[in-house]
């Protein structure tokens, strides 16, 4: 009978995943300004030697070091004093003109705000150090040289606040001579000694961490830290010694989305139940998020044809024709979606694929045909991509700017640890999707957007693509 379809028709969706961020290419450069000057006091020959590590550049390029922060090795001071009697104080600077300083070389995002100074923390640890360390003269300063890094901004080795961050005795204070009275490092620990004679309190490591958090956005970029060591003498403040090292930190955009899905997904209309109830694919392909900037994720079907003639031809690609009757200009729209949950990012209810498949199909799930990638991305008529078109996104507003209500906030569907790094739901991280195709008796599609087709499709087998992209709301 005219308009019957022959009961043999394949149809196989392609997936994959496209994420969309702009990276920089830059040329990294430390800089070691050394200046030793002897003042005027009683202890004019107190000097140290620094060695800065290997590890000037640490890097975040995944969510989880955002929130757990990195620490790396900088630098070994070995302090000399030839003279006894002539206690010295090591520090941090923490006040002009030395205070530590981050300086943005480079921006990979419009996002967020400059890494603050707050993320970053020191410590400092000679081989005697351990957390029983116990000094003599209790009712002196005593050192602040720790094993761990401080959890609080009033300490000492937190690189905020006024003050300097002392390691060994205390800038402007006269200490005096600080002695460790603990088995192998007895003795005095700031006064007379070197790297060779007492390499347990003269040679210092230290170590920094920096944590960014995703509370805060934090500007995707090139960061360059500074940070001054001052050596003074301790009876009469005189600076003896500073050095400034500098280290980079290189904070990538992190937007990464998993997808747990066959390569390719079947649909083999076989049964003359099948066209008109249709075939439905549940749970096909799971969805994971993770990002530090605002985001959107979107959905398009395209195919080669598609592609290849920028919209013009919006249809499946029919690889084997098993008739000449019909017509193989099957929409690309055709294909629904069904996701769980709903979009939790748009403040336009129903701009989404979260509405329940119905027999017969609504259009309310037709996927959005689309050519292009990342901006370049195009919508077919009568899809729209303009500003307050309610155009259909799995998370987010792919037309509008702005979290929450347009996009979605930092966060990430793992089970991690997120004190200071806010309390988002992992739920709008992790999307399921399921799939229907019905093709009608006679095979004409009906509910298609983009091309209402004349007469019905020809048996074969057909093939298209759905992509997901993950992009920075921008």
């Amino acid at each position: 009978m005219k308009g019957c379809p022959n009961p043999t028709a394949f149809f196989f969706i392609y997936l994959y995943v496209e994420t969309f961020i702009r990276k920089c290419l830059w040329v990294a450069i430390s800089v070691f300004l050394l200046n030793s000057a002897a003042f005027a006091g009683v202890c004019p020959s107190q000097s140290f030697l620094a060695n800065q590590q290997q590890n000037s550049t640490v890097e975040f390029t995944s969510f989880g070091d955002l929130i757990s922060g990195k620490t790396f090795s900088a630098f070994i001071i070995t302090v000399s004093d030839p003279n006894a009697g002539c206690p010295w104080d090591l520090f941090i600077s923490d006040a002009a003109p030395f205070a530590p300083t981050i300086t943005q070389l480079v921006s990979y995002s419009s996002q967020g705000v400059v890494l603050p100074i707050s993320a970053v923390n020191v410590r400092a640890t000679t081989s005697c150090e351990g957390p029983n360390q116990k000094y003599g003269g209790f009712t002196r300063t005593t050192p602040n040289i720790t094993q761990s890094f401080p959890a609080l901004a009033s300490s000492p080795f937190k690189l905020v606040g006024a003050g300097s961050h002392n390691v060994i005795g205390t800038d402007g204070v006269h200490d005096g001579v600080l002695a460790n009275n603990t088995g192998f490092c007895a003795g005095n620990i700031n006064d007379f000694g070197d790297g060779s004679s007492n390499p347990q309190n003269n040679i210092i490591q230290f170590d920094f961490s920096v944590t960014p958090g995703v509370n805060t956005i934090i500007q995707p970029g090139l960061y360059q830290l500074s940070v001054t060591v001052v050596l003074e003498d301790d009876a009469t403040f005189a600076q003896m010694q500073h050095q400034t090292f500098t280290f980079e930190i290189d904070i990538q955009p992190i937007l990464q989305l998993n997808m747990s899905t066959p390569s390719q997904i079947d649909f083999n209309f076989t049964e003359l139940t099948n066209y008109t109830g249709g075939i439905t694919q549940y749970g096909a392909t799971i969805l994971q998020v993770s990002s530090s900037v605002n985001w959107d994720l979107m959905a398009v079907g395209t195919s080669s044809l598609n592609e290849s003639t920028s919209g013009a031809k919006p249809f499946w690609d029919n690889t084997i024709k098993y008739s000449a009757g019909g017509i193989s200009t099957i929409p690309l729209d055709v294909l629904e979606l069904y996701q769980s949950p709903a979009n939790p990012f748009n403040a336009v209810a129903g701009a989404d694929y979260s509405a329940g498949f119905t027999s017969p199909p609504s259009g309310n799930n037709n996927l959005i045909t689309a050519y292009g990638s990342g901006v370049a991305l195009t919508a077919v008529a009568p899809y729209s991509f303009t500003a307050g078109s309610a155009t259909r996104t799995i998370a987010g507003d792919w037309t509008t700017i702005g979290a929450p209500l347009h996009a979605g906030i930092p966060g990430s569907y793992l089970s991690i640890n997120k004190v200071g790094a806010g309390a988002w739901n992992n739920a709008n991280y992790r999307y399921v999707i399921s799939y229907r195709i019905t093709p009608g008796l006679p095979v004409l599609f009906l509910y298609s957007k983009v091309f209402v087709m004349p007469k019905f499709a020809t048996p074969g087998s057909y093939t298209m693509q759905v992509k997901y992209i993950l992009a920075e709301d921008q």
